[in-house]
Parts: C-alpha cells; structure tokens; sequence
C-alpha cells in the first residue's frame, strides 16, 4: 500500500499510524568560496556546499526550492559534477516550457506514427539521461494527470514510448526545482503527495542573494 502523512493501517490485532519524520542534517561551514559553477562565500552559501559535497556521491532525489534566480540549476549542475554519474549527460527538462500534449512525448519519447507529426521515432529525456541526471525545473508546473506517469517512472526505472509496445529499463537520478511550496501545494490537493516524498529525498532551500552577505560583489567580480 502507499502510506500518506496520518494514514492508519492494521498488522494483526495492531493499529499503526504512519507519519513522515523531517530529519534536519546539522552541517558545518565549508571553506570554500566556489563549488563548481556556485560562487559565494557566505556562511549560507559554504553550508549549501557542504550539504552538496555530502548529497552528491548518493543516488538521492533532491528537489531545489528558492526563488527566481537564486541559482537551482547550478546547484544541480554541482550535484552532478560531483556524483558518481558525472562521465554522463545532466538532462534538463523545463516543466513549463512545454505544452501539456507533449510533456509525456518528451519524457518517454515516441514511435514513428504515434501522433500526428510523429514523422520519426523519438528518444524521450529519461532515456537521453540513462546513467546520468534528470533535471526537472520548474517542478511545480507540472499537469496533476501527468504526476502518476512520472512517479511511476522514477520508482519502477521502467518507460514506455507514446506509440510503443516494448518498454526499456533505465537508471536516472532525478533532481528538480521549483519556486513553489510543494508542501503547500500538496496540502491543496495539486500536486500528488507520493510523488512530492519521492523526489524530496533531500530538500535544499536557496537563500536570495540579498540575504548572502558578500557574495554579490564576488559573484560582480567573476562577471568582469
């Protein structure tokens, strides 16, 4: 069965309850100023890359929260850099830069005749990515009728092209971003629950750069 948060169920005579524990990770301050393509030496930006240093070697989804232009694809890039899966391609799919009929095309890809337009057969993102990274930005933004397909992507390792019969196995890690509150989102019923505990393995919030003491005149500098 899938467990939600409150969710009760009976083994034997024994009634449990299931709730979702946050552990927090205590992290000490990196000595670094730049980690990859991240620039910055405030103590939020060294405690990031310690959690990337300790996050990256791991097959953990991770999912990316801050605001517009706080940095969340390179923090990704880092994450991949950094991980076993670094001699393979780091994917990026934009969830709101597509329109909603083509979203499962570009994940799983198609066959020759699948649709109208399918002239040759395509190769989707999680198969571009096998061995690699998935990037999914803008998270948020994803179809609720699309979620199911992609959570059981990720938890199987198993796709489908639209069209096809045969299915492929793959080994992706996913890391996605958003500048939503998924938890909100998941409270108003918009974004599927077990696909929001299934990417937020690991959750790393960005702090905005205003509140990154010392870091815009580096960051000015390295534009120079």
């Amino acid at each position: 069965i899938y467990l939600s948060a409150g969710r009760e169920f009976q083994i034997g005579n024994t009634t449990l309850s299931f709730s979702p524990i946050t552990e927090q990770i205590s992290l000490t301050d990196s000595p670094l100023e730049q980690l990859g393509p991240l620039i910055g030496g405030s103590r939020q930006m060294r405690k990031l890359y310690t959690l990337i240093q300790k996050v990256a070697p791991s097959d953990l989804s991770v999912v990316i929260e801050g605001e517009t232009g706080t940095g969340k694809e390179l923090v990704a890039q880092a994450i991949h850099q950094l991980s076993r899966r670094s001699e393979k391609d780091l994917i990026v799919f934009d969830c709101s830069a597509v329109p909603e009929h083509l979203i499962e095309s570009e994940l799983f890809g198609h066959e020759k005749g699948a649709f109208s337009g399918a002239v040759r057969a395509h190769a989707g993102l999680f198969e571009q990515a096998d061995g690699g990274t998935l990037f999914l930005d803008e998270l948020g933004e994803l179809p609720t009728n699309l979620q199911p397909k992609l959570l059981r992507a990720l938890e199987s390792g198993i796709i489908r092209r639209v069209g096809g019969e045969s299915v492929k196995k793959v080994d992706v890690r996913a890391i996605s971003a958003t500048n939503r509150d998924l938890g909100e989102m998941v409270k108003l019923g918009s974004f599927r629950q077990d696909l929001y505990y299934r990417l937020a393995k690991v959750k790393v919030t960005l702090p905005p750069l205003k509140e990154r003491r010392g870091d815009p005149s580096k960051i000015a500098k390295y534009f120079l």
